[in-house]
């Protein structure tokens, strides 16, 4: 039997000062992670560094990436938990998407757009 899987946002917001090296062996260990509990990671959408609505833990900027995933709704619990043991992250935020479809048919267009 196939094991369902719910398509997921996840908005991740690294520390601002992260060289490009640890920033990309997050994104690694964070894709890993998705990996080993049987998800994929759709797409990810850099934003960039911006500037935090109010300070946490003394930045003021952030490195945003927003992750677009596939991933079973019993394992997101462990998923985050595991998330959480990261410490380039200054936060994060997964959200499941309520129409994945109409999802997928935006990131393909997004990509035939570029």
């Amino acid at each position: 039997m196939a094991e369902i899987r719910t398509g997921y946002e996840m908005m991740v917001i690294f520390k601002p000062l992260l060289p490009d090296d640890v920033r990309k062996a997050s994104h690694k260990a964070l894709v890993d992670l998705v990996n080993k509990y049987k998800g994929e990671v759709i797409n990810a959408d850099v934003w960039g560094k911006r500037y935090l609505a109010y300070p946490i833990q003394g930045h003021e900027e952030g490195y945003y990436i927003v992750y677009d995933i596939d991933l079973s709704p019993v394992a997101v619990v462990d998923f985050e938990k595991e998330v959480r043991r990261i410490p380039e992250f200054l936060r994060f935020l997964v959200t499941k998407i309520q129409h994945p479809e109409d999802e997928r048919v935006r990131l393909n267009k997004k990509i035939m757009d570029i």
